[in-house]
């Protein structure tokens, strides 16, 4: 018994030296490089950083954290480029394909896969077939996080939004103003007055008029009351279920739109002078707006919506006389009504992607869902002649015709064809809309007939968050954002008077890689691999492989956002579903597959290892006597 004491002390003593020794060794090793990260303070980017830091000096990679003020920042990733990798989010409606422009982080053509990389995205813009367009982005973000391996996505946060658990029809994903048709009551919940009634909050509108709007309120009244030429999904994806029911291809660049036959513009309503004391909407009784051309007004069943309305719009926006936004229609070169079929009209875009003022890959489809104005109102029979940003020609816009009564009652008094009627507001404290007795009656979301069985739409004016919710629970709200109330949101989905809904947010954080720097590349860029298999890659693409593997982006996401964030695996924000490849190369934590990567690039792994290895065999040879000995001892 004493001798097998012995050995096992022999052993365990053994044992802790030479884990001493590989410590030892391990501490004292040179590491393969030291890099700089940066990223802008506040929220939780620094907290990415420092993790990132930790896990890659796992792989023998130091990193410092640098944080900058958000101005600083940016011009740092603009000009002066002292870094070597960088945390920033992209969000909003920017164009997935050309987000990163500017930023650094565009492909330089030049480098392996570079140009392939761009020629798809050309390509991608031309290809009118959904199914074949999905297909090639998915190839194109195969390629890219294979071969080329930019940035590694990191995190998309979820949304949540609460209603209660009686409204019945509601599509989170869809949102409110399309889910609308199919909304309806099982009964009152609490503090509800009215089945026929839907109670938000929102900030206070601005200016109605979309082509003069730069906020998010006041896009979300005209919404109420408009309709968009070509349907969107919430996948990116035209549909036909708006007031555009037919498309067709006549060539390359030119493409004829037909839109739906009987819809009509809502009465053109003067609200200006009404409050929750006046008589109800009605054509004969309560005052209408006259327009530009020839002073036509619209009873609700006068004015039909045709493409002349549709043209009018897409080139209003276009034009720098009238719209705050002109170049997001750069692309278009004509648009015209159908010299035969006043329900049909064209569009020619730009065939010459490298056309310095027009934007690169830009994909019209996600710029033709535009809510319809009417041009009855808003145009004019002045036959000066002014152009697109793109160089199509216009008639009727002129200096001053912002100034134009019509145009200035639009803003305050707005009308369109849509689902509801604006009835009138109070200012800072309610906006009160009816429904439309004139609005088509087809569902987007599935292209069905609807009625609105939701009458009266109010939105209320709460600006502080924390007295939102107070009235949502309180029954006063019918919907509510809960982004900011996670204790409150979970108190929710285990409450079954509420429904909580969450859906990813358009927004995502990535780590980019200054592709101009040494190790992460530089002239590492062009040496490819000589490893069998490899050979497809180049040293720079590798480096960038291991330091994506050695990133746990699950035990950030778990510490830091409580696992709730999604993980993105693709340049496209997960939210765009539909161009979104979940089959895509993914980077999972993986230590000895970054390590691997390294190896291949010509990077010894970490010596600890080797050092284990070196003792291994002498490890053996005891555990062999040890079990010789014991087996010894049990048959004396």
């Amino acid at each position: 018994m004493c001798k097998k004491t012995n050995t096992l002390v022999f052993v365990s003593l053994l044992s802790v030296s030479i884990l001493y020794s590989v410590v030892s060794v391990q501490a004292s090793i040179e590491p393969h490089c030291n890099l700089v990260l940066k990223t802008n303070g506040g929220g939780v980017r620094p907290d990415y950083g420092l993790y990132i830091a930790q896990y890659l000096r796992e792989i023998g990679i130091e990193v410092e954290v640098k944080v900058e003020e958000w101005t600083v920042f940016v011009g740092c990733l603009l000009l002066t480029q002292d870094y070597d990798m960088y945390i920033i989010g992209l969000s909003g409606n920017q164009n997935p394909f050309n987000s990163y422009d500017g930023l650094s982080v565009k492909i330089p053509r030049e480098i392996p896969y570079g140009n392939i990389s761009e020629n798809m995205l050309i390509e991608g813009v031309t290809i009118t077939d959904l199914e074949q367009k999905q297909q090639h982005y998915y190839n194109w973000q195969q390629l890219v996080m294979d071969k080329i391996v930019h940035i590694l996505p990191l995190f998309s946060p979820r949304s949540y939004v609460a209603t209660w658990s009686n409204t019945l029809g509601y599509d989170v994903r869809w949102g409110i103003i399309d889910s609308l048709p199919y909304i309806e009551y099982s009964g009152l919940h609490e503090g509800q007055d009215s089945l026929t009634e839907f109670n938000i909050a929102d900030a206070y509108w601005r200016d109605l008029n979309p082509l003069q709007t730069d906020d998010t309120s006041s896009s979300f009244i005209f919404s109420l009351m408009a309709e968009s030429i070509v349907g969107w999904s919430p996948d990116f994806v035209p549909l036909k279920t708006s007031l555009v029911s037919d498309w067709k291809q006549i060539d390359e660049f030119h493409y004829e739109f037909t839109m739906r036959d009987d819809v009509w513009w809502n009465p053109s309503f003067d609200v200006t002078g009404r409050d929750a004391s006046s008589d109800p909407l009605d054509p004969t009784t309560t005052p209408l707006m006259v327009g530009l051309k020839n002073g036509e007004v619209s009873n609700g069943e006068n004015q039909q919506v045709t493409a002349k309305d549709a043209v009018f719009t897409y080139l209003a926006w276009a034009n720098a006389i009238v719209s705050e936004s002109p170049s997001y229609h750069n692309w278009i070169s004509a648009c015209y009504v159908d010299p035969v079929d006043e329900l049909s009209f064209h569009i020619e875009i730009d065939g010459n992607p490298y056309t310095p003022e027009i934007e690169q890959y830009v994909d019209f489809w996600a710029r033709l869902p535009w809510e319809i104005l009417p041009e009855f109102f808003l145009n004019s029979s002045n036959p000066t002649v002014s152009y697109t940003s793109g160089g199509a020609e216009c008639t009727g816009f002129y200096t001053g015709i912002l100034d134009t009564n019509p145009w200035l009652y639009y803003s305050t008094s707005a009308f369109g064809c849509g689902k509801y009627m604006l009835d009138h507001y109070i200012k800072n404290s309610v906006t009160v809309l009816q429904a439309s007795p004139y609005w088509m009656y087809v569902g987007a979301i599935d292209g069905t007939t609807q009625d609105l069985d939701i009458e009266t739409f109010n939105v209320r004016v709460i600006s502080d968050i924390t007295e939102e919710l107070a009235e949502f629970k309180a029954g006063k709200l019918d919907w509510t954002g809960l982004m900011f109330f996670p204790s409150e949101r979970k108190q929710m989905q285990n409450d079954q008077r509420f429904s909580v809904f969450s859906y990813p947010r358009n927004s995502m954080t990535f780590l980019a890689f200054n592709l101009q720097r040494p190790f992460v590349g530089g002239v590492d860029n062009f040496v490819f691999l000589t490893a069998e298999g490899k050979e497809d890659y180049t040293k720079a693409v590798a480096v960038r492989k291991a330091i994506c593997y050695a990133i746990d982006r699950k035990d950030i996401n778990h510490v830091v956002h409580n696992g709730e964030y999604i993980i993105s695996h693709s340049m496209i924000l997960p939210a765009n579903t539909y161009h979104y490849y979940k089959d895509i190369i993914k980077y999972n934590y993986d230590l000895a597959e970054a390590n691997e990567w390294l190896e291949f690039a010509g990077y010894n792994i970490i010596i600890a290892y080797a050092n284990i290895s070196f003792y291994l065999p002498l490890l053996c040879i005891i555990a062999i006597i040890w079990i010789r000995r014991r087996k010894n001892i049990s048959e004396n």
